[in-house]
C-alpha cells in the first residue's frame, strides 16, 4: 500500500525537516501539498523551498497538490469564477516545479437562484478549460466528493455525469472518506460507481457529525468495507491520510492505523 500525508503551508521548516525519516524508512511514499497563494511572499518562498528540498533529497517521493478551495475559490459562482479559474491555473503552474501529476479539486457551491442543472452546465465548460490547461502540464485533475448537497460534486452519480460529459482523459475522481460518510452515501457507493476514474483517496474518520479529519478507527466509518471494495476493483494508487496531526510521531501512528485494514495481501 502506497501511503501519503498532507503538508499544510503553515508547517515550519523544522517540522517539515522532521518528516525526512518517514521517507528514509519508506513509511510514506508521497505527500499532498497546497498552493500557498494566501501566504505572504516570504512564507510562500519558505514553503516552496521546503517542498523542493524533499524532492531533491527523495526524488521518488510523489507530490500531489490540492488546488485552492472554499467559498472564496468557488468555480460555480458566475460572478467570480473567471478570477478563480485564473488562480487555479496559477496553482497548476506552481505544481509543475515538483513534477506533480495529480491535482485535487473542489468545484464549489450552488449559487442562490440557480438550479442544479444550470450549475452543472456551467461547471462542465469550466472543467473542460481547466482540464485542457492541466493536460498541457501533463497533469490529471481530480474532482473531490463533497459532504453536503449545497456543494457541487455531491453524490457519486453527479460526479460520474460531470466526468463522462466533459469527456477528457485527464479528468478523474478523488474519494474523500470523511466527506462520503457525511453525505448520506457510503464510501463504497462512490468506489463502485466511479471505480474507472478513481485515482486518489483521502482517508480520515468521523462520527457522522462533522468533517473531523480524525484518526482511522476513532469514528464510525467502516474501513474494512472500504478496503474490500478497493480490493475488488484492484486499486493501487495512493492512500493519503488527510488526518490532523501535531508531530512526526502522529504520522507514524496514522500509518500503523491504516495498515490494520490492508487486506490486499
Amino acid at each position: 500500500m502506497k501511503k501519503c500525508f498532507t503538508i499544510n503551508p503553515l508547517r515550519t521548516t523544522e517540522e517539515i525537516e522532521s518528516y525526512s525519516r518517514l521517507f528514509t524508512e519508506n513509511i510514506y511514499q508521497a505527500i499532498e501539498i497546497f498552493y500557498p497563494y494566501n501566504l505572504d511572499i516570504l512564507n510562500q518562498s519558505i514553503y516552496t523551498e521546503n517542498i523542493k528540498n524533499i524532492k531533491y533529497r527523495f526524488p521518488n517521493v510523489e507530490v500531489v497538490m490540492h488546488l485552492p478551495y472554499g467559498p472564496t475559490n468557488d468555480l460555480c459562482n458566475p460572478d467570480q469564477y473567471c478570477i478563480v479559474l485564473d488562480l487555479m491555473k496559477k496553482g497548476i503552474d506552481y505544481a509543475a516545479q515538483f513534477k506533480t501529476k495529480k491535482l485535487t479539486l473542489h468545484l464549489g457551491y450552488l449559487p442562490q437562484g440557480m438550479n442544479r442543472q444550470a450549475v452543472r452546465d456551467h461547471i462542465k465548460v469550466v472543467l473542460k478549460d481547466l482540464s485542457q490547461y492541466a493536460k498541457q502540464k501533463h497533469m490529471q485533475l481530480m474532482i473531490e466528493n463533497m459532504p453536503g448537497s449545497a456543494e457541487l460534486g455531491y453524490g457519486p452519480d453527479e460526479i460520474l455525469s460531470l466526468i463522462v460529459n466533459v469527456n477528457l482523459p485527464n479528468l478523474k475522481f478523488i474519494l474523500d472518506t470523511g466527506h462520503a460518510h457525511l453525505s448520506g452515501y457510503s464510501p463504497c457507493e462512490y468506489i463502485d460507481t466511479l471505480s474507472q476514474f478513481l485515482l486518489h483517496i483521502h482517508f480520515s474518520d468521523n462520527n457522522g457529525h462533522g468533517d473531523q479529519h480524525a484518526r482511522l478507527g476513532t469514528g464510525n466509518i467502516d474501513f474494512y468495507a472500504i478496503f474490500q471494495s478497493l480490493k475488488k476493483i484492484g486499486y493501487r494508487e495512493l492512500h493519503c491520510l488527510e488526518i490532523l496531526y501535531d508531530t512526526v510521531e502522529d504520522l507514524y501512528q496514522n500509518a500503523l492505523d491504516i495498515d490494520k485494514y490492508d487486506i490486499y495481501e
